[in-house]
């Protein structure tokens, strides 16, 4: 209350808050997963996910593996010879690494999808940088790391490295995993060596490294298909069942269905990706036609179920998808068109003329009938919704190009969402009679399970950053996050020794390379906490530098309160005692090091301590706070002599 705005007689309360305002502590290991995907619920928008169920159902499931090859005895039964060539694409199972290591909330940027099979050069390092440049403008990511990025080459790959690094530089407030890249034909000084001259010498603080990959435990996703293929210089899964008539007729239905579906999804793909976005550069009737045509464009897809070679897709397509789907869909579209044109011209008589685009009803067939026997409905939803009222020369409705565009919009979103489900109604369908037929061969299961022996190999970015998460929840920030063991890792690529890890740990430029290790009776341990810039006595821990960032961040968001308050002494002791307060929290947790408070920490903010009149003038409110973090004992030192007999 400001008592001296009181003017009128009475008796007034005035409460006064007895203690300073707290600082909320920001979150410390929510990563954000650069890469590629099955699906993509909404183009390049960061997606937050909680849990894998819930990437699975945003983003779709594991990439399948590139090849197969099943061999087989003198019995047709599968050997331990049964090899697997897996997928180039990290990222699923480097999730699943990071939740079975104690992972919660991360963010998901997905740069593009498997089927676009990118090559992984220089425009797909473009594509990385974008994607890690799309996060700055989210606050929580505090981890920013791409398994998918070690299919690049050394140089890009350093280059991609860079940018997030100066992300971090930046902002402050995040951290950068990074994966060397491993190559089985190098030594691991070799691959050291690469990453340490493609990642730089600019901010190096904010980032480590981690050597060597992952082999996991986690299985293969394998298809009835892939498989059948891999077989089929022998007779395909038709030669396990020579007498089965019937079987064999529903494998030949199978094959037929899956390159039915493997067609609707190249044509699906296509006409997506070359007309799921409206050009609207001009709003005009030539733009109308043309954002129009692209809506029956993708209706075309499936404008010919009766092409289908499988008769029971065919079926299907008619009656699930056409008639219940799609045929609603396209009766908004020839309401739309007929609504346009209705309307008039400016004269108020001339009935604006009819759109060029052309419906063939021979470009249709199945349960669609003729395309030009959909009439209008009786009651168009569009009718008023693309005009305005003009009085002259005598009222009548014009088209009203703004309103136009934002209904077929409208319409055409739905058009884009409903073909999106048909084709995963088809998918789905596929999986359902792929399961039904594989529960007819026993086969099946042997094959996929000499495949599975074939071991996933995954950067490890993933599960260092669960480890981060489990540290910080479990201990905190503080902790270095080494000397705890991995879950879901069965193996390493490249066994790492005392004294291979000593160039890795400590190196005359700095950049040291945490290692990943196996020790009996363990298992496989993080066996390092340096960052990148090893040299530095302010910097070459993680925990030092993640404890800074918590601090700074938590303490920064805090004071957000105080901006434009009154630069006295009032508000200074009200910052002092608000951060000196989540100091000593923080001490008393174990992360700074001191016997009191005082040893550990100090806040000083006024006139003549850290500001001269002239700051306050020029509106600087300037607080200055040290503190001591508690660092790692790397190197435990054990001295022992022998003493003289007493006795």
């Amino acid at each position: 209350m400001n008592i001296s705005s009181i003017k009128t007689p009475g008796v007034y309360i005035n409460e006064i808050d007895a203690f300073p305002p707290s600082v909320a502590q920001v979150a410390t290991a929510v990563p954000a997963f650069v890469g590629f995907t099955e699906t993509v619920p909404t183009p390049n928008i960061t997606t937050r996910v909680s849990s894998l169920l819930e990437f699975q159902q945003l983003f779709g499931g594991a990439p399948q593996p590139v090849g197969i090859t099943v061999d087989l005895d003198a019995n047709s039964q599968p050997t331990d010879n049964c090899t697997v060539t897996e997928s180039k694409f990290k990222l699923y199972n480097s999730l699943q690494l990071f939740y079975a290591n104690g992972g919660g909330e991360c963010y998901i940027q997905s740069i593009g999808l498997y089927s676009e099979n990118p090559a992984f050069d220089a425009a797909t390092k473009a594509k990385f940088i974008a994607g890690v440049a799309a996060l700055e403008k989210y606050d929580e990511p505090t981890l920013l790391l791409f398994p998918d990025a070690v299919n690049l080459g050394v140089t890009d790959l350093g280059e991609v490295q860079k940018q997030a690094l100066m992300q971090c530089q930046k902002l402050m407030d995040r951290f950068v995993i990074m994966d060397v890249k491993y190559d089985k034909a190098n030594t691991s000084i070799k691959d050291n060596d690469d990453f340490r001259d493609g990642i730089g010498t600019s901010s190096l603080k904010y980032g480590a490294a981690y050597y060597p990959y992952l082999t996991s435990s986690f299985p293969q996703t394998f298809r009835l298909a892939d498989i059948n293929a891999s077989l089929a210089l022998s007779g395909g899964f038709k030669q396990f069942f020579p007498n089965d008539t019937k079987l064999k007729d529903n494998i030949t239905s199978f094959e037929s269905l899956h390159a039915d579906v493997s067609a609707l999804k190249i044509s699906s793909t296509a006409a997506v990706g070359g007309n799921k976005l409206l050009d609207w550069s001009a709003l005009n009737v030539a733009k109308l036609n043309t954002n129009l045509t692209k809506s029956w464009n993708l209706i075309k897809v499936f404008a010919k179920p009766n092409d289908f070679t499988n008769p029971n897709l065919v079926t299907y397509a008619n009656t699930d998808l056409v008639s219940i789907s799609l045929k609603p869909v396209v009766q908004k579209l020839i309401d739309f068109r007929k609504a346009y044109e209705k309307l008039k011209k400016p004269d108020g008589v001339t009935t604006v003329d009819a759109l060029a685009l052309t419906i063939n009803d021979g470009d249709f067939n199945g349960n669609w009938g003729l395309i030009s026997a959909i009439t209008e409905s009786p009651a168009n939803e569009y009718d008023g919704k693309l005009s305005n009222l003009i009085a002259t020369p005598s009222p009548h409705n014009e088209p009203d190009f703004v309103k136009i565009q934002a209904e077929l919009n409208k319409l055409h979103t739905l058009v884009v969402n409903t073909l999106d489900t048909a084709v995963n109604a088809v998918y789905k369908y596929e999986l359902v009679q792929e399961n039904n037929l594989i529960a007819q061969m026993p086969i099946y299961g042997s094959i996929v399970a000499k495949l599975s022996k074939s071991m996933n190999t995954i950067p490890p970015s993933g599960a260092i950053a669960g480890i981060y998460a489990q540290t910080d929840g479990t201990r905190g920030v503080w902790k270095a996050p080494a000397n705890v063991s991995l879950n879901g890792v069965i193996g390493l690529t490249r066994d790492i020794n005392d004294f291979d890890q000593e160039p890795m740990n400590i190196h005359e430029t700095g950049k040291s390379i945490n290692a990943i290790r196996k020790f009996t009776g363990k298992g496989f341990l993080v066996w390092g906490a340096r960052t990148l810039d090893g040299n530095s006595n302010d910097w070459r821990y993680i925990n030092v530098r993640r404890l800074a960032n918590m601090i700074e961040e938590s303490v920064k968001k805090a004071c957000m309160r105080y901006v434009f308050e009154p630069n006295v002494s009032q508000t200074w002791v009200n910052v002092k005692g608000m951060i000196e307060n989540y100091l000593t929290l923080i001490w008393n947790d174990g992360a700074l090091a001191g016997a009191k408070p005082e040893h550990a920490f100090f806040v000083s903010v006024g006139i003549n301590q850290t500001m001269t009149a002239q700051d306050i003038l020029e509106g600087r409110l300037i607080v200055k706070i040290g503190y001591a973090p508690s660092r790692p004992a790397e190197f435990i030192i054990l001295e022992f002599k022998q003493m003289q007999q007493k006795s």
